[in-house]
């Protein structure tokens, strides 16, 4: 039955992070995708009779292309109207036009493929208050059948911000040959100990080059939350039991970064999943530091964003998180931090150490990089460029 009504989009307003998926070639049966991030901001108007979305993405070449739709309740006829525009034309595309139906949206419109008449649908869908999907499909025989061709995924980005607002970025220095030691009690007693008292072991790793280093992630929801899962975890019986043996594994364990997300949505996603019994043994995460004179400024985030990440993306990178120093006041004094320092941290997967090493060779060879982005980079750096090659432990979580 339905039951479209002016608060049917109500679901959407927000910020958020989009997964998308795309057919590379449409209506020729190709099973050909691709995949690429990007963000949308969505708000409401008139009391929520219209809606408008600002999109943005970066797409697997680099480029950014970015998009506005303009959404229009129609209280008479009970239907909604979506309109596109993209950067690229500067226009409108010709309306869509539906209604919602127990939470379900189907709009109908029609548009030129290649050279071809097609009808077009869009559905709109939301699991829940923290995500939703929008599919796009062509039908290309007057609506018998239809080819879906564009599906994105959104993830609210204020529900990522709660779950890793504050992140922590360990680097321990181990007793010789003690690496793997450790990593076996602390995958075995400490990430659901940390866990059930509501911190988040986000991933975990051995460096490639440093083979008495054992480097993880963990975040918390905000600063007070992160006071009180310490000091539940570090006066609880599994640290209590397990601290001796993990102890004399270590040399220093004071090496730690305390960061938070450069901006909204740019910390690590949410995938939802346990910790994996089996991880690729070539899977590589780069972890680079940059350390500067000031805290990262918003003029520095867009830097990265806007010129170097699509850059890096290139190349063949897949940067998955921005990072930044966290300026709060370490407030578990027990586990000291590194303090007076100012850095921007992003972390990039690569399939493994060869093709990062690809990846390096042809962004020093790309002449953008080495007489633009490269120096322009460099003048903001008073330290040099720290680079973690990181492989997953067994359980570690999949980071997105």
């Amino acid at each position: 039955m339905t039951t479209s009504g002016i608060h049917d989009f109500d679901f959407l307003h927000g910020e958020w992070r989009v997964h998308n998926r795309k057919l590379r070639h449409r209506l020729v049966g190709s099973t050909d995708w691709y995949e690429f991030d990007g963000r949308a901001t969505e708000r409401a108007l008139w009391g929520g009779q219209a809606n408008i979305e600002e999109y943005e993405a970066t797409l697997p070449n680099g480029d950014v292309v970015r998009g506005l739709a303009l959404r229009l309740y129609q209280p008479e006829t009970k239907r909604w109207t979506i309109q596109w525009s993209g950067s690229a034309t500067g226009t409108l595309d010709a309306p869509m036009t539906g209604t919602f139906a127990d939470g379900r949206g189907v709009f109908y419109g029609h548009e030129d493929c290649e050279g071809r008449a097609v009808f077009t649908r869009f559905i709109w869908t939301s699991a829940s208050d923290s995500s939703a999907r929008w599919e796009q499909a062509f039908s290309a025989d007057g609506g018998s059948t239809w080819e879906t061709n564009w599906v994105m995924d959104f993830t609210r980005v204020d529900a990522e911000k709660n779950g890793n607002a504050v992140i922590e970025l360990r680097k321990y220095a181990m007793q010789p040959g003690a690496r793997d030691t450790l990593i076996e009690i602390f995958e075995r007693e400490f990430v659901t100990g940390q866990e059930a008292v509501g911190m988040e072991v986000i991933a975990q790793f051995r460096d490639l080059d440093e083979p008495d280093v054992f480097t993880w992630l963990r975040g918390f929801r905000d600063m007070k939350s992160r006071d009180e899962a310490l000091t539940a975890f570090y006066s609880g019986p599994v640290w209590l039991s397990n601290r001796s043996a993990a102890n004399e594994t270590l040399i220093d364990s004071d090496n730690v970064y305390l960061l938070r997300p450069a901006r909204a949505g740019s910390g690590f996603v949410h995938t939802g999943c346990t910790h994996r019994t089996a991880v690729t043994p070539r899977e590589l995460v780069v972890a680079t530091i940059y350390t500067l004179s000031a805290p990262a400024s918003t003029w520095f985030t867009s830097l990265f964003e806007r010129t170097i990440a699509p850059l890096l993306t290139e190349h063949d990178a897949r940067p998955i998180a921005m990072l930044e120093t966290e300026p709060s006041v370490n407030s578990y004094p027990r586990l000291p931090v590194r303090e007076g320092e100012h850095v921007f941290v992003w972390f990039a997967q690569f399939d493994d150490a060869d093709a990062y090493d690809r990846h390096l060779a042809t962004l020093d060879a790309d002449p953008r990089w080495r007489e633009f982005v490269g120096p322009a980079l460099a003048r903001e750096l008073v330290a040099p460029v720290e680079i973690m090659r990181l492989v997953p432990t067994a359980l570690s979580r999949e980071l997105r």
